[in-house]
C-alpha cells in the first residue's frame, strides 16, 4: 500500500508527492514526520541534484494539518517544521508544483521551497486567522513577501489566485491547468544540467548573504569561489566550453 508521502527518482531529480488526495492532501502529525524523512532522504542522496514537491490530484497541493488536538497543541505546532526542507538544511534546489488549494501549512511548504510553479487553477492563502489560530511561519513571512502583501494575507486570511500570487512575486510561473508538475520538472531538469556543486553554493550564498553584513558576505563568496575552482566540475566546465561541448559534471 502506498504511503502518505511518495518519493520517486527520475534521473537526477527527486519527486516528492503528498499522497492524501481524499483529504485535500492535509497532513497528520504522522504524515508530517513521513514528509520530514523524505526531505532527509533527498538531502543525503548524492545522486539527487534537485527536487520537486507536489500534491496528489488536482484539487490541492496541501491544505496544512488536519485539525486535531495533537496537531493544534504547541508541541504539534513545533513539530510541524518537519514539513519544510529548510528545517533539514537542504542545500539543493527545491521546486513546488502547486495544483489547487495551497493554504495554511501548505503555503508554508511552498514558501520554504526555492521556486514555485502554479497551475492557473491554484489558490493560495494563509487562512489560520479565520479559525483563531497562529501560523507557525508568521515571523518568517517577511522574507518572502513585501510587508503590505504579507500582512494583507496574514491578517485577512483570504485566498488569492495563482495570477495574484504571481503578481506579488510569490509564484515564479503560472501554467495551464494540470501542467504545473510537468513545468516544474522541466525547470528542475534544467537546473540538474548545471554544475551541482556551484548550484548548491549559489543557493547558500543567496540565502546567507541576504542576512549578512556585506563584508562578511563577500568573505564567504571568495571562500566558496576558491573551493569551487578546486573541483573537478569547475575544470570540466571550462574544458567543455573551450571544446564547444556540453560539460559532463560528476558532483566532484
Amino acid at each position: 500500500m502506498a504511503g502518505d508521502i511518495l518519493y520517486d527518482t527520475i534521473g537526477r531529480l527527486a519527486v516528492i508527492t503528498i499522497n492524501r488526495e481524499n483529504s485535500l492532501n492535509a497532513l497528520t502529525p504522522a504524515s508530517a514526520r513521513e514528509l520530514g524523512r523524505a526531505w532527509e532522504r533527498f538531502r543525503d542522496d548524492s545522486e539527487a541534484w534537485a527536487a520537486v514537491i507536489t500534491g496528489a490530484g488536482e484539487k490541492a497541493f496541501c491544505v496544512g494539518y488536519e485539525m486535531s488536538p495533537e496537531a493544534l497543541a504547541l508541541k504539534g505546532a513545533q513539530e510541524s517544521v518537519a514539513t519544510i526542507p529548510t528545517h533539514f538544511g537542504v542545500t539543493k534546489p527545491v521546486i513546488a508544483a502547486v495544483n489547487g488549494y495551497c493554504v495554511a501549512g501548505g503555503w508554508w511548504i511552498a514558501q520554504e521551497c526555492d521556486l514555485r510553479v502554479a497551475s492557473e487553477t491554484a489558490q493560495f492563502g494563509i487562512t489560520q486567522v479565520k479559525w483563531g489560530l497562529m501560523p507557525a511561519f508568521t515571523a518568517t513571512l517577511s522574507k518572502h513577501l513585501l510587508p503590505g502583501h504579507a500582512l494583507e494575507l496574514l491578517l485577512t486570511g483570504k485566498r488569492i489566485s495563482a495570477k495574484r500570487a504571481y503578481e506579488i512575486g510569490f509564484v515564479n510561473e503560472v501554467t495551464p491547468a494540470g501542467q504545473a508538475l510537468e513545468r516544474a520538472m522541466e525547470i528542475a531538469e534544467a537546473i540538474c544540467a548545471n554544475g551541482p556543486i556551484v548550484v548548491r553554493m549559489s543557493k547558500e550564498l543567496f540565502y546567507k548573504g541576504s542576512v549578512m553584513p556585506e563584508e562578511e558576505a563577500f568573505d564567504l563568496t571568495w571562500q566558496r569561489y576558491a573551493e569551487n575552482e578546486a573541483t573537478h566540475d569547475a575544470r570540466e566546465g571550462v574544458k567543455a566550453y573551450v571544446e564547444k561541448r556540453k560539460p559532463r559534471f560528476t558532483n566532484s
